[in-house]
């Protein structure tokens, strides 16, 4: 839209069309405030539709420009004619026109993408085949805090237990070994990386007991476990005959003489306790008592045979407990030895950025830069914002490093000269002044 005193010119936008394209067109309409004798007699909006001309080559237009100057009386008379003819010509002359003259093609409006906004919700939501997919590529500990915290999660988790297998698979690419029969994908993933107490519901609990496969503060562990001695008195309800063998189908931990736990058990040597649970225990003997009572007749020939399986159980258990603690061992010490890495690199690069700096700043410089030490212990890769942080602070306080070294005590304290010759004149004790044999004053800033 192009606004002139009089008139407001409108191109109409030109749409591309098989075959010859038809001249250019657009609409002039007359915008003029109607007063006096022109108020009366007008009713209606009046416009007209007039033909564009053909737009010449960028030479053209230079050399008219020039001659705009020349020509702008014409231009004035020729505004003139076409306010005249815009007074004739009304609306219903367009609608007259031949379509042919004015192809019109629209085109399809597609959907615009979706934009997530926080409190908005999704016109169209996303189908379950995308969440899986989605969701596959997931951390496991992000799933437990999606199952956690968001209802439609909790049941979409529930119902693709196979999503905490493919999660697995792609954050550790198989090096996690993979969980023993008597737990579940979703049991699996949340003694790995849950948090809390799973009796006590401590929140700061993060100890995994693979030996027992629980989650237990201290208080707990010691509150729930039992030594062989304690445990052989549960067995005892049985009867003596297989108390001894019952105690070997039980799981077992290692702890020391400070009752830490140390691993999987059993131990032999002297200071390890083995130590059991009180609940298996019990749940032991119930199952025993169970099948007893179920089969009296045949019981004492099957009774060997129930405790192989359940120690043949306990050993692939124990196997898993103890491949378990060797990849945490193992994850715990790559990442101890990565931070050092990292550690490392960002002790060096600081240590080259601060030797182009403008004056140099040598390393024992940067040593004894507080922000430089608190800087190389971030176990992070340096880069160049890391470094703009620094930059500043590490100059500051090398600057501060060139002045004389002058203590609090130092600024404040009296010349001990002045000090000495006041007391010669208020008659103080010879021992006072400074020694006659000794021409070079003390150095004590004390005396």
């Amino acid at each position: 839209m192009v606004n002139s005193k009089d008139f407001a010119f409108k191109v109409n936008k030109q749409t591309p069309a098989y075959g010859s394209l038809p001249p250019a067109y657009g609409t002039v309409i007359d915008c003029r405030p109607a007063s006096g004798k022109r108020a009366k007699n007008e009713k209606e909006l009046k416009s007209r539709q007039v033909r564009l001309t053909r737009v010449p080559d960028p030479e053209d237009l230079e050399s008219k420009k020039r001659k705009r100057d020349s020509n702008s009386k014409d231009e004035e008379d020729d505004q003139v004619v076409v306010q005249q003819e815009a007074k004739t010509v009304t609306v219903s002359d367009l609608s007259a026109a031949p379509s042919a003259e004015r192809p019109l093609v629209r085109k399809p409006q597609l959907p615009a993408p979706t934009k997530f906004r926080r409190g908005t919700i999704l016109k169209k939501e996303v189908d379950l085949d995308s969440w899986f997919t989605i969701l596959r590529f997931s951390d496991p500990a992000q799933l437990l805090e999606m199952r956690t915290k968001i209802a439609s999660c909790y049941r979409f988790l529930r119902d693709n237990p196979m999503l905490w297998k493919h999660s697995r698979d792609f954050a550790y690419d198989g090096t996690l070994p993979d969980p023993h029969s008597e737990l579940t994908e979703f049991q699996y993933a949340d003694l790995r990386h849950g948090h809390g107490c799973m009796s006590c519901h401590t929140p700061q609990t993060r100890k995994t007991y693979w030996a027992f496969l629980r989650r237990w503060c201290k208080n707990c562990l010691q509150e729930k476990t039992r030594k062989d001695n304690d445990i052989v008195e549960i067995l005892k309800e049985v009867g003596d005959d297989h108390v001894y063998d019952l105690l070997q189908c039980l799981p077992v931990a290692i702890f020391d003489s400070w009752d830490n736990y140390v691993g999987v058990g059993p131990g032999n040597t002297h200071p390890q306790k083995n130590v059991h649970v009180i609940g298996d225990a019990h749940k032991l003997v119930a199952e025993f008592k169970k099948e007893r009572d179920a089969n009296p007749a045949t019981w004492h020939a099957e009774c060997r045979v129930w405790m192989d399986e359940k120690k043949k159980d306990l050993q692939e258990r124990h196997d898993f407990a103890r491949k378990m603690e060797l990849w945490e061992d193992h994850a715990r010490q790559s990442k101890s030895s990565d931070f050092h890495e990292k550690k490392t690199a960002r002790k060096k690069y600081f240590q080259e950025k601060a030797a182009e700096l403008n004056p140099p700043i040598s390393e024992k410089e940067l040593q004894l830069c507080p922000s430089y030490r608190r800087a190389i212990v971030i176990p992070k890769m340096p880069n160049m914002l890391s470094w703009s942080q620094l930059k500043p602070k590490v100059e500051k306080e090398a600057a501060a490093l060139q002045k004389p070294d002058e203590t609090q005590e130092q600024r404040h304290l009296p010349d001990p000269l002045v000090i000495t010759r006041e007391r010669v004149q208020h008659g103080l004790s010879f021992f006072s002044q400074p020694n006659s044999r000794n021409t070079t004053p003390s150095t004590d800033p004390y005396f």
